[in-house]
């Protein structure tokens, strides 16, 4: 039954005097209001711990419970359950069966379209990993109320939360089809620099306090998130997570009232200033609400806030904060100075143009200049301030004007269009003849080429002697593709009139695929003795039989086709991508990620298939000797559910080093440009206006601006996808086999 829904909120002590409440952004969705017809609250607090078990009780938990409970109730939200020691309203003491009890109970009650948010502040420390699954050997878990000393040898914590099973109860609401906003503040994390002072405390609990002897691998860090992602692919509610501080370091709790003799002005750091900045009612994206809070921590004024960095994950990062799933389609980037954030990896090269703003939810008209790159790094550039009439232009920059403002965030404007996509003259498959002009083809071809080249998006052009991407045409269709024919079949993305929908949009899918494609094999040089990457990756196989596959012309059910096939495949094996093997249908390949090297990198993996549709994942890796995988398993189609998909397909790993205090880089649903595509274990595609302008960089590393050392790896590999035919073919032996 939903509770009374209390006052007004009050102002948030020591924050809104300190200047740290500031308006959110409204100009995307002007007019609009959040969609909160059916939000639902579960929020989490445990102060107080039995003293036998050597819990040191806190003081903030309690107060971010009746901080996020009020501004959740000025943003409307009526239906919040609480489960905190000392808060008025509790529905029971906030121990492992209640805590449990109350996930179950929100998954049963939730809808498809609801949105849950969860916030859970309190202690958290590491364990033994039971299963496997933790890089370092061991799991983070949160600590209920009746936590308490292991026994001796057990390495478990009894009545302790763990990571996966926090990660199941999350994706059991999800799967009712309502999306989720988790929020951690507590350390799930490891060895991190101690209180700053007397008003500042941490988080956690050391495991040798516990009984436990949490031994970590040789380089270890533990993981960065307590694992709610789990099934991210799989469930139809989508989710972003905020962790209040990376596994390195520890959340603190703050007082801001220094000098009081109660308990009331302690609150947990990141929850405080992560209400601050929901507490406005008017639109931002999560992202933009994080960056604010990353902002607000790397403030010289905050106090501790510099030694914790905050991290997200989820599909969900882009939609409304607290507005079901509206989206915005701002993008904006952290400036210091006259370096920008963002670089040839966002897919920014010289002359892309930004507004630049105080803050990172400003409202529209409040931005303080106009900027463009002069001097695009991988992940970092370098600004120079223009005019208000400055239209990106390819190949020239604006003339400068004035001086950089004092700005802490860049939002993109526009990109010059300075890649030509070359498209070889049509020619026909079965004996390679042009098309000529008058031809139907040619002349759809021709149209829908200046349709693209008048939007200005991009530039597409015929060339013959140095084409980008291969035209041929079969009887009343068109393929496309970086070839357009395996043996006698036709491969690649395929149009025709008869198909219903317009060519233009298609060859614009082509030159953003292939914009992106040039700018990463541009930075995928070969890889330096002095500067290896940090981070390696591992492939598997898993290879079905041609005789477990629908013979040609069959039209089975691809999905039942595959799970009969890779069900009486044989194990998996290493694959080497460097020799662009050739795959089929419902072939299995598992990627995997692992640290060499001490440190905190992103590794993103950037997936072109043969339809040039852009499917991106992204994993953290820190300082890890065990493998993380990299996204769900792959399944291979060349007869997709959605459509036939054979032909050449390219694979980019790229890894980033990701500094303290810094925002991370995921690319994950910025890039995608297709619907989803199941059998490819494909999630969420937000289709966002991601277009890769992509600049020039050198041919060796460390040469970006005043950069020394190199702060990204590209890695390139290729396969063919066979089309039924050819596999059948090659395989004379399988069943309906020529």
């Amino acid at each position: 039954m939903p509770l009374k829904r209390p006052s007004p909120a009050r102002s948030i002590p020591g924050i809104r005097h300190a200047g740290w409440v500031m308006s959110l952004l409204a100009f995307c969705l002007a007019g609009a209001t959040p969609a909160l017809a059916e939000t639902r609250a579960l929020l989490i607090g445990v102060s107080e711990y039995d003293a036998a078990s050597g819990i040191p009780s806190l003081r903030g938990p309690r107060n971010d419970v009746r901080l996020m409970r009020e501004v959740l109730a000025g943003r409307g939200v009526t239906d919040i359950r609480v489960l905190a020691d000392g808060v008025e309203g509790s529905r029971a003491r906030p121990d492992r069966a209640a805590i449990i009890a109350a996930f179950e109970a929100m998954a049963s009650d939730a809808v498809p379209g609801d949105l849950v948010i969860i916030t859970m502040s309190g202690h958290g420390t590491r364990q033994p990993d039971r299963d496997g699954d933790e890089t370092d050997g061991l799991d983070e878990v949160f600590l209920p109320a009746d936590a308490t000393k292991a026994a001796q040898g057990s390495g478990e914590i009894p009545n302790a939360l763990v990571d996966d099973e926090l990660g199941l109860l999350v994706l059991a609401i999800r799967r009712k089809g309502a999306d989720v906003f988790f929020v951690m503040d507590s350390c799930h994390s490891g060895s991190g620099l101690r209180a700053a002072s007397v008003d500042v405390a941490d988080r956690y609990v050391d495991p040798a306090a516990l009984g436990i002897r949490a031994v970590e691998t040789p380089t270890g860090a533990p993981s960065a998130t307590v694992g709610v992602a789990a099934g991210d692919d799989e469930a139809p509610g989508r989710l972003v997570a905020f962790y209040a501080a990376r596994s390195s370091e520890v959340a603190r709790e703050v007082n801001l009232t220094p000098g009081a003799a109660d308990e009331d002005g302690w609150y947990g750091l990141f929850t405080s200033r992560l209400a601050a900045r929901l507490q406005a009612a008017e639109p931002a994206s999560y992202r933009q609400v994080f960056q604010a809070v990353l902002s607000d921590l790397n403030d010289s004024a905050t106090p501790g806030g510099a030694l914790q960095t905050p991290g997200w994950e989820g599909g969900l990062i882009d939609a409304v904060a607290l507005g079901g799933q509206q989206t915005l389609g701002l993008r904006q980037f952290a400036v210091q100075r006259d370096e920008v954030s963002a670089g040839l990896v966002h897919g920014f090269g010289p002359g892309t143009l930004f507004a630049l703003v105080a803050d990172a939810t400003a409202p529209a008209g409040s931005e303080l200049g106009l900027a463009q790159i002069e001097e695009a790094g991988p992940t970092r550039s370098y600004l120079r301030p223009v005019a208000a009439d400055c239209a990106p232009a390819a190949g020239a920059l604006c003339a400068p004007a004035g001086v950089l403002p004092a700005a802490r965030f860049a939002r993109l404007i526009a990109r010059p269009a300075d890649m030509v996509l070359r498209l070889a003259p049509p020619v026909t498959l079965a004996d390679g003849t042009p098309l000529a002009p008058e031809n139907p083809l040619a002349a759809a071809l021709a149209a829908a080429m200046a349709e693209v080249n008048a939007a200005g998006q991009a530039q597409v052009a015929p060339d013959l002697s140095a084409p980008t991407v291969a035209v041929g045409a079969d009887a009343d269709r068109l393929w496309f593709g970086r070839r357009v024919r395996i043996g006698d079949t036709p491969v690649g993305l395929s149009w025709s009139p008869q198909d219903g929908t317009p060519l233009a949009p298609l060859l614009l899918r082509i030159a953003e695929a292939e914009r992106l494609a040039a700018m990463l094999a541009a930075a995928a040089v070969g890889q330096s003795i002095l500067n290896p990457s940090p981070v390696s990756l591992g492939v598997e196989l898993t290879a079905v039989r041609a005789a477990d596959l629908d013979p040609p012309g069959t039209g089975g059910n691809p999905a039942r086709e595959c799970r009969r096939a890779l069900g009486q495949a044989g194990a998996p094996a290493p694959l080497d991508l460097a020799e662009t093997p050739e795959l089929k249908q419902c072939d299995m390949l598992r990627l995997s990620a692992r640290g060499e090297t001490p440190g905190h990198r992103d590794v993103n993996v950037i997936h072109i298939d043969s339809r040039f549709c852009l499917k991106t994942r992204h994993q953290r890796i820190e300082d890890a000797r065990a493998a993380l995988a990299l996204g769900d398993p792959m399944v291979i189609c060349s007869d997709c559910p959605d459509g036939y998909a054979a032909g050449d397909e390219r694979l980019f790993v790229v890894v980033t080093e990701s500094p303290p205090n810094a925002d991370q880089l995921n690319l994950q649903g910025q890039l995608d440009n297709c619907g989803a595509a199941p059998t490819r274990g494909a999630g969420q595609a937000a289709a966002l206006d991601f277009l890769a302008q992509v600049g020039r960089r050198p041919d060796t590393r460390g040469s970006f601006g005043n950069l020394t050392l190199s702060d990204i790896w590209v890695q390139e590999y290729r396969w063919q996808v066979l089309p039924r035919h050819e596999v059948f073919a090659r395989h004379p032996d399988a069943a309906g086999g020529p």
